[in-house]
Protein backbone atom coordinates (compact mmCIF):
# COMPACT_ATOMS: atom_id res chain seq x y z
CA UNK A 1 0.00 0.00 0.00
CA UNK A 2 1.49 3.33 -1.07
CA UNK A 3 0.02 6.23 0.89
CA UNK A 4 1.11 9.70 1.94
CA UNK A 5 0.84 8.76 5.64
CA UNK A 6 1.30 5.60 7.68
CA UNK A 7 -1.28 6.47 10.31
CA UNK A 8 -3.89 9.09 11.18
CA UNK A 9 -5.19 9.39 14.75
CA UNK A 10 -8.78 10.65 14.61
CA UNK A 11 -10.31 12.23 17.72
CA UNK A 12 -6.89 13.17 19.08
CA UNK A 13 -8.21 15.99 21.29
CA UNK A 14 -10.49 13.78 23.39
CA UNK A 15 -9.32 12.42 26.74
CA UNK A 16 -8.27 9.00 25.48
CA UNK A 17 -7.23 10.47 22.14
CA UNK A 18 -4.65 12.66 23.85
CA UNK A 19 -3.21 9.66 25.68
CA UNK A 20 -2.93 7.70 22.43
CA UNK A 21 -1.31 10.71 20.73
CA UNK A 22 1.29 10.86 23.50
CA UNK A 23 1.91 7.13 23.12
CA UNK A 24 2.38 7.39 19.35
CA UNK A 25 4.68 10.39 19.80
CA UNK A 26 6.94 8.30 22.07
CA UNK A 27 6.80 5.37 19.65
CA UNK A 28 7.84 7.61 16.74
CA UNK A 29 11.09 8.49 18.53
CA UNK A 30 12.28 4.88 18.29
CA UNK A 31 10.66 4.04 14.96
CA UNK A 32 10.08 7.13 12.79
CA UNK A 33 6.79 7.16 10.97
CA UNK A 34 4.59 9.47 8.94
CA UNK A 35 1.56 10.19 11.08
CA UNK A 36 -1.00 12.92 11.63
CA UNK A 37 -3.74 13.94 14.04
CA UNK A 38 -7.28 14.61 12.92
CA UNK A 39 -10.52 16.08 14.23
CA UNK A 40 -13.01 18.91 13.80
CA UNK A 41 -11.01 21.78 15.33
CA UNK A 42 -7.66 22.89 13.93
CA UNK A 43 -7.03 25.06 17.00
CA UNK A 44 -7.60 22.20 19.46
CA UNK A 45 -5.39 19.89 17.42
CA UNK A 46 -2.66 22.53 17.23
CA UNK A 47 -2.88 22.97 21.02
CA UNK A 48 -1.67 19.39 21.44
CA UNK A 49 1.78 20.72 20.56
CA UNK A 50 2.75 17.82 18.32
CA UNK A 51 5.09 18.32 15.38
CA UNK A 52 2.90 16.35 12.99
CA UNK A 53 0.45 17.28 10.23
CA UNK A 54 -3.09 18.30 11.19
CA UNK A 55 -6.08 17.00 9.24
CA UNK A 56 -9.38 18.81 9.79
CA UNK A 57 -12.43 16.63 9.18
CA UNK A 58 -15.88 16.29 10.69
CA UNK A 59 -16.79 12.68 11.50
CA UNK A 60 -20.24 13.23 9.99
CA UNK A 61 -18.87 14.58 6.67
CA UNK A 62 -18.61 11.54 4.39
CA UNK A 63 -16.57 13.40 1.77
CA UNK A 64 -14.08 14.69 4.33
CA UNK A 65 -13.49 11.33 6.03
CA UNK A 66 -13.33 9.65 2.61
CA UNK A 67 -10.49 11.99 1.61
CA UNK A 68 -8.82 11.35 4.98
CA UNK A 69 -9.00 7.56 4.58
CA UNK A 70 -7.42 7.68 1.13
CA UNK A 71 -4.34 9.51 2.50
CA UNK A 72 -3.20 6.88 4.99
CA UNK A 73 -2.52 3.19 5.55
CA UNK A 74 -4.30 3.15 8.92
CA UNK A 75 -6.95 5.19 10.69
CA UNK A 76 -6.99 4.87 14.49
CA UNK A 77 -9.98 6.54 16.13
CA UNK A 78 -11.14 7.34 19.64
CA UNK A 79 -14.07 9.54 18.56
CA UNK A 80 -17.17 8.11 20.19
CA UNK A 81 -19.93 7.35 20.83
CA UNK A 82 -19.21 5.40 17.69
CA UNK A 83 -22.86 4.81 16.81
CA UNK A 84 -23.11 8.59 16.51
CA UNK A 85 -19.70 9.53 15.09
CA UNK A 86 -18.05 6.40 13.68
CA UNK A 87 -20.11 5.05 10.80
CA UNK A 88 -18.87 7.29 7.98
CA UNK A 89 -15.25 6.65 8.93
CA UNK A 90 -15.68 2.86 8.88
CA UNK A 91 -17.42 3.08 5.50
CA UNK A 92 -14.62 5.27 4.12
CA UNK A 93 -11.88 2.91 5.29
CA UNK A 94 -13.66 -0.18 3.99
CA UNK A 95 -14.11 1.49 0.61
CA UNK A 96 -10.53 2.82 0.40
CA UNK A 97 -8.79 -0.37 1.54
CA UNK A 98 -7.51 1.47 4.61
CA UNK A 99 -6.95 -0.44 7.84
CA UNK A 100 -8.92 0.81 10.83
CA UNK A 101 -8.92 0.33 14.61
CA UNK A 102 -10.99 1.75 17.46
CA UNK A 103 -11.85 1.08 21.10
CA UNK A 104 -15.62 0.78 20.88
CA UNK A 105 -17.67 -1.57 23.02
CA UNK A 106 -20.97 -0.76 21.29
CA UNK A 107 -22.32 -4.16 20.20
CA UNK A 108 -25.34 -2.97 18.15
CA UNK A 109 -23.16 -0.55 16.18
CA UNK A 110 -20.51 -3.22 15.56
CA UNK A 111 -23.25 -5.52 14.25
CA UNK A 112 -24.31 -2.83 11.79
CA UNK A 113 -20.73 -2.29 10.63
CA UNK A 114 -20.33 -6.03 10.04
CA UNK A 115 -23.53 -6.21 8.02
CA UNK A 116 -22.76 -3.11 6.00
CA UNK A 117 -19.02 -3.31 5.40
CA UNK A 118 -17.52 -6.76 6.02
CA UNK A 119 -17.87 -7.94 2.42
CA UNK A 120 -16.59 -4.66 0.97
CA UNK A 121 -13.59 -4.67 3.33
CA UNK A 122 -12.75 -8.22 2.32
CA UNK A 123 -12.72 -7.09 -1.31
CA UNK A 124 -10.52 -4.04 -0.71
CA UNK A 125 -8.28 -5.74 1.88
CA UNK A 126 -9.15 -3.28 4.66
CA UNK A 127 -8.83 -4.76 8.13
CA UNK A 128 -11.58 -3.13 10.21
CA UNK A 129 -10.74 -3.94 13.83
CA UNK A 130 -13.04 -2.84 16.63
CA UNK A 131 -12.47 -3.30 20.40
CA UNK A 132 -8.72 -2.61 20.48
CA UNK A 133 -8.66 -1.43 24.09
CA UNK A 134 -9.54 -2.96 27.46
CA UNK A 135 -12.69 -3.89 25.54
CA UNK A 136 -11.68 -6.52 24.33
CA UNK A 137 -7.98 -7.28 23.73
CA UNK A 138 -7.36 -9.02 27.08
CA UNK A 139 -10.30 -11.38 26.50
CA UNK A 140 -9.85 -11.89 22.75
CA UNK A 141 -6.06 -12.04 22.42
CA UNK A 142 -5.79 -13.64 25.86
CA UNK A 143 -8.04 -16.52 24.84
CA UNK A 144 -6.11 -16.96 21.59
CA UNK A 145 -2.77 -16.97 23.47
CA UNK A 146 -4.14 -19.44 26.03
CA UNK A 147 -5.21 -21.79 23.26
CA UNK A 148 -1.82 -21.56 21.54
CA UNK A 149 -0.11 -22.56 24.81
CA UNK A 150 -2.66 -25.34 25.40
CA UNK A 151 -2.06 -26.73 21.91
CA UNK A 152 1.72 -26.52 22.38
CA UNK A 153 1.54 -28.47 25.63
CA UNK A 154 -1.17 -31.02 24.91
CA UNK A 155 -1.35 -31.32 21.12
CA UNK A 156 -4.87 -29.96 20.71
CA UNK A 157 -7.11 -27.07 21.80
CA UNK A 158 -9.07 -26.62 24.99
CA UNK A 159 -12.80 -27.16 24.66
CA UNK A 160 -13.62 -24.54 27.30
CA UNK A 161 -12.02 -21.30 28.51
CA UNK A 162 -13.21 -19.42 31.57
CA UNK A 163 -12.02 -15.81 31.92
CA UNK A 164 -12.07 -14.22 35.36
CA UNK A 165 -11.35 -10.50 35.75
CA UNK A 166 -9.98 -10.05 39.24
CA UNK A 167 -7.89 -7.45 41.02
CA UNK A 168 -8.07 -4.09 39.30
CA UNK A 169 -8.01 -0.40 40.00
CA UNK A 170 -9.07 2.23 37.52
CA UNK A 171 -11.62 4.82 36.52
CA UNK A 172 -13.90 5.68 33.61
CA UNK A 173 -13.97 8.75 31.38
CA UNK A 174 -16.87 10.72 30.02
CA UNK A 175 -16.33 9.17 26.59
CA UNK A 176 -16.67 5.63 27.93
CA UNK A 177 -19.84 6.54 29.80
CA UNK A 178 -21.25 8.31 26.73
CA UNK A 179 -20.79 5.17 24.64
CA UNK A 180 -22.51 3.02 27.27
CA UNK A 181 -25.42 5.47 27.49
CA UNK A 182 -25.73 5.56 23.69
CA UNK A 183 -26.13 1.76 23.63
CA UNK A 184 -28.64 1.92 26.49
CA UNK A 185 -30.67 4.55 24.62
CA UNK A 186 -30.82 2.30 21.57
CA UNK A 187 -31.93 -0.64 23.67
CA UNK A 188 -34.56 1.29 25.59
CA UNK A 189 -36.37 2.25 22.39
CA UNK A 190 -35.85 -0.79 20.18
CA UNK A 191 -36.88 -4.36 20.96
CA UNK A 192 -34.64 -5.69 18.19
CA UNK A 193 -31.59 -4.07 19.83
CA UNK A 194 -32.52 -5.61 23.17
CA UNK A 195 -32.79 -9.02 21.50
CA UNK A 196 -29.41 -8.53 19.84
CA UNK A 197 -27.76 -7.61 23.16
CA UNK A 198 -29.24 -10.76 24.72
CA UNK A 199 -27.84 -12.99 21.95
CA UNK A 200 -24.51 -14.53 23.08
CA UNK A 201 -23.51 -14.87 19.41
CA UNK A 202 -24.59 -11.35 18.42
CA UNK A 203 -21.34 -10.63 16.53
CA UNK A 204 -20.93 -13.99 14.81
CA UNK A 205 -20.96 -13.98 11.00
CA UNK A 206 -24.43 -15.54 11.31
CA UNK A 207 -25.85 -14.66 14.73
CA UNK A 208 -28.82 -16.98 14.16
CA UNK A 209 -26.81 -20.12 13.39
CA UNK A 210 -27.28 -23.03 15.85
CA UNK A 211 -24.53 -22.90 18.47
CA UNK A 212 -23.97 -24.30 21.99
CA UNK A 213 -25.86 -22.53 24.79
CA UNK A 214 -23.77 -19.71 26.25
CA UNK A 215 -25.77 -17.85 28.89
CA UNK A 216 -24.35 -14.70 30.44
CA UNK A 217 -23.52 -14.71 34.15
CA UNK A 218 -26.39 -13.47 36.33
CA UNK A 219 -25.57 -14.80 39.80
CA UNK A 220 -22.83 -15.28 42.36
CA UNK A 221 -20.77 -18.44 41.80
CA UNK A 222 -17.69 -20.24 43.09
CA UNK A 223 -14.52 -21.23 41.22
CA UNK A 224 -13.13 -24.24 43.12
CA UNK A 225 -9.71 -24.36 41.42
CA UNK A 226 -8.85 -20.80 42.35
CA UNK A 227 -11.03 -20.70 45.47
CA UNK A 228 -12.62 -17.44 44.38
CA UNK A 229 -16.20 -16.15 44.23
CA UNK A 230 -17.49 -15.16 40.80
CA UNK A 231 -20.09 -12.60 39.75
CA UNK A 232 -21.34 -10.94 36.55
CA UNK A 233 -18.68 -8.76 34.89
CA UNK A 234 -19.87 -5.48 33.43
CA UNK A 235 -17.91 -5.85 30.18
CA UNK A 236 -18.68 -9.51 29.54
CA UNK A 237 -21.60 -8.75 27.22
CA UNK A 238 -19.06 -7.18 24.88
CA UNK A 239 -16.01 -9.38 25.42
CA UNK A 240 -17.79 -12.72 25.12
CA UNK A 241 -19.33 -11.74 21.78
CA UNK A 242 -15.94 -10.64 20.45
CA UNK A 243 -14.25 -13.90 21.47
CA UNK A 244 -17.01 -15.95 19.84
CA UNK A 245 -16.81 -13.90 16.64
CA UNK A 246 -13.06 -14.47 16.55
CA UNK A 247 -13.52 -18.23 16.83
CA UNK A 248 -16.16 -18.24 14.09
CA UNK A 249 -14.09 -16.05 11.74
CA UNK A 250 -11.10 -18.35 12.24
CA UNK A 251 -13.17 -21.33 11.08
CA UNK A 252 -13.88 -22.89 14.53
CA UNK A 253 -10.33 -24.21 15.09
CA UNK A 254 -11.16 -25.12 18.70
CA UNK A 255 -14.19 -27.19 17.74
CA UNK A 256 -17.85 -26.39 17.07
CA UNK A 257 -18.64 -27.03 20.74
CA UNK A 258 -16.03 -24.63 22.14
CA UNK A 259 -17.39 -22.63 25.09
CA UNK A 260 -16.19 -19.31 26.46
CA UNK A 261 -17.41 -17.92 29.78
CA UNK A 262 -16.47 -14.62 31.44
CA UNK A 263 -17.05 -13.24 34.92
CA UNK A 264 -15.40 -11.15 37.61
CA UNK A 265 -13.75 -12.80 40.60
CA UNK A 266 -13.66 -11.84 44.27
CA UNK A 267 -11.60 -13.17 47.19
CA UNK A 268 -12.96 -15.93 49.47
CA UNK A 269 -13.71 -13.55 52.33
CA UNK A 270 -16.69 -11.66 53.69
CA UNK A 271 -15.47 -8.66 51.70
CA UNK A 272 -15.37 -10.88 48.61
CA UNK A 273 -18.96 -11.98 49.19
CA UNK A 274 -19.99 -8.35 49.52
CA UNK A 275 -18.17 -7.41 46.30
CA UNK A 276 -19.76 -10.27 44.38
CA UNK A 277 -23.23 -9.52 45.75
CA UNK A 278 -22.85 -5.82 45.01
CA UNK A 279 -21.78 -6.49 41.42
CA UNK A 280 -24.68 -8.88 40.89
CA UNK A 281 -27.39 -6.69 42.42
CA UNK A 282 -25.97 -3.42 41.10
CA UNK A 283 -25.61 -4.73 37.56
CA UNK A 284 -29.17 -6.02 37.53
CA UNK A 285 -30.51 -2.74 38.90
CA UNK A 286 -28.66 -0.66 36.31
CA UNK A 287 -29.82 -2.94 33.51
CA UNK A 288 -33.44 -2.43 34.53
CA UNK A 289 -33.04 1.29 35.22
CA UNK A 290 -31.52 2.06 31.83
CA UNK A 291 -34.65 0.74 30.12
CA UNK A 292 -36.60 3.64 31.67
CA UNK A 293 -35.91 6.76 29.56
CA UNK A 294 -36.31 9.20 32.45
CA UNK A 295 -33.84 7.28 34.62
CA UNK A 296 -31.41 6.96 31.72
CA UNK A 297 -31.44 10.73 31.16
CA UNK A 298 -30.80 11.30 34.87
CA UNK A 299 -27.75 9.01 34.65
CA UNK A 300 -26.56 10.85 31.55
CA UNK A 301 -26.76 14.22 33.32
CA UNK A 302 -24.82 12.97 36.34
CA UNK A 303 -22.13 11.15 34.35
CA UNK A 304 -18.68 12.59 33.53
CA UNK A 305 -18.73 14.61 30.30
CA UNK A 306 -16.89 13.48 27.15
CA UNK A 307 -13.33 14.81 27.33
CA UNK A 308 -13.15 14.23 31.10
CA UNK A 309 -11.24 11.44 32.78
CA UNK A 310 -9.09 10.45 35.76
CA UNK A 311 -5.99 12.40 36.75
CA UNK A 312 -2.47 11.21 35.95
CA UNK A 313 -2.04 10.34 39.64
CA UNK A 314 -5.14 8.13 39.62
CA UNK A 315 -4.09 6.50 36.34
CA UNK A 316 -0.64 5.71 37.72
CA UNK A 317 -2.19 3.77 40.60
CA UNK A 318 -4.17 1.61 38.20
CA UNK A 319 -3.68 -2.10 37.57
CA UNK A 320 -5.64 -5.14 36.45
CA UNK A 321 -5.40 -8.92 36.20
CA UNK A 322 -7.26 -11.47 34.08
CA UNK A 323 -7.06 -15.20 34.82
CA UNK A 324 -7.94 -17.65 32.06
CA UNK A 325 -8.70 -21.28 32.91
CA UNK A 326 -8.60 -23.70 29.98
CA UNK A 327 -10.09 -27.21 30.09
CA UNK A 328 -9.58 -29.85 27.42
CA UNK A 329 -9.90 -33.54 26.67
CA UNK A 330 -8.34 -36.17 28.94
CA UNK A 331 -8.54 -33.87 31.94
CA UNK A 332 -5.88 -31.46 30.67
CA UNK A 333 -6.03 -28.01 32.27
CA UNK A 334 -4.05 -24.80 31.95
CA UNK A 335 -4.05 -21.49 33.83
CA UNK A 336 -2.99 -18.34 31.99
CA UNK A 337 -2.65 -14.72 33.12
CA UNK A 338 -3.01 -11.42 31.29
CA UNK A 339 -2.22 -8.31 33.33
CA UNK A 340 -0.75 -4.83 33.39
CA UNK A 341 0.46 -2.33 35.97
CA UNK A 342 -1.58 0.50 34.49
CA UNK A 343 -5.07 1.93 34.61
CA UNK A 344 -7.15 -0.47 32.48
CA UNK A 345 -9.26 2.12 30.68
CA UNK A 346 -6.47 4.61 29.98
CA UNK A 347 -2.86 3.52 30.51
CA UNK A 348 -3.47 0.02 29.19
CA UNK A 349 -6.02 1.09 26.61
CA UNK A 350 -3.69 3.74 25.16
CA UNK A 351 -0.98 1.10 24.86
CA UNK A 352 -3.28 -1.50 23.32
CA UNK A 353 -4.89 0.86 20.82
CA UNK A 354 -1.58 2.49 19.93
CA UNK A 355 0.15 -0.84 19.37
CA UNK A 356 -2.81 -2.10 17.34
CA UNK A 357 -2.50 0.90 15.03
CA UNK A 358 1.26 0.39 14.69
CA UNK A 359 0.79 -3.33 14.07
CA UNK A 360 -1.71 -2.66 11.27
CA UNK A 361 0.58 -0.04 9.76
CA UNK A 362 3.93 -1.83 9.87
CA UNK A 363 3.74 -5.56 10.59
CA UNK A 364 3.51 -8.22 7.87
CA UNK A 365 0.06 -9.65 8.61
CA UNK A 366 -1.41 -12.67 6.87
CA UNK A 367 -5.07 -12.06 7.77
CA UNK A 368 -7.71 -11.20 5.20
CA UNK A 369 -9.63 -7.96 5.01
CA UNK A 370 -12.99 -7.63 6.68
CA UNK A 371 -14.47 -6.63 10.02
CA UNK A 372 -12.15 -8.62 12.25
CA UNK A 373 -11.27 -8.92 15.92
CA UNK A 374 -7.79 -8.10 17.25
CA UNK A 375 -6.76 -11.77 17.51
CA UNK A 376 -7.98 -12.62 14.00
CA UNK A 377 -6.46 -9.55 12.35
CA UNK A 378 -3.13 -9.39 14.20
CA UNK A 379 -2.60 -12.49 16.38
CA UNK A 380 1.08 -13.15 17.19
CA UNK A 381 2.48 -9.81 15.92
CA UNK A 382 0.17 -7.90 18.26
CA UNK A 383 0.90 -10.28 21.13
CA UNK A 384 4.64 -9.70 20.63
CA UNK A 385 4.14 -5.93 20.56
CA UNK A 386 2.07 -5.87 23.73
CA UNK A 387 4.60 -7.99 25.59
CA UNK A 388 7.38 -5.63 24.55
CA UNK A 389 5.20 -2.74 25.75
CA UNK A 390 5.02 -4.27 29.22
CA UNK A 391 1.76 -6.23 29.30
CA UNK A 392 1.93 -9.74 30.73
CA UNK A 393 0.64 -12.70 28.72
CA UNK A 394 1.95 -15.91 30.30
CA UNK A 395 1.00 -19.27 31.83
CA UNK A 396 0.25 -18.94 35.54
Amino acid sequence: MTRELDLILFGATGFTGRLVAEYLQRAAVDAPMRWAVAGRSHDKLAALGLDVPIVVADALDAAAVGALARRTKVVCTTAGPFARYGSALVAACADAGTHYCDLTGEVPWMRRMIDLHHDRARTTGARIVHTCGFDSIPSDLGTWATQQEFIRRFGGPASKVTALYGEQSGSVSGGTVASAIETAREASGDRAVRALLANPYALDPDPRAPRPPAPDEHAIGWEPRLKLFTAPFVMAQVNTRVVRRAHALAGFPWGAGFRYREAMSAPPTLRGVALAAGATIGGAAIAVATLVPAVLEQLARRAPRPGEGPSAEVRQRGHWKLRLLADGPNGHTLSYVVSDRADPGYGSTATMLGESALCLAFDPLSSAGGVQTPSVAMAQPLLDRLRRAGLVFEPA
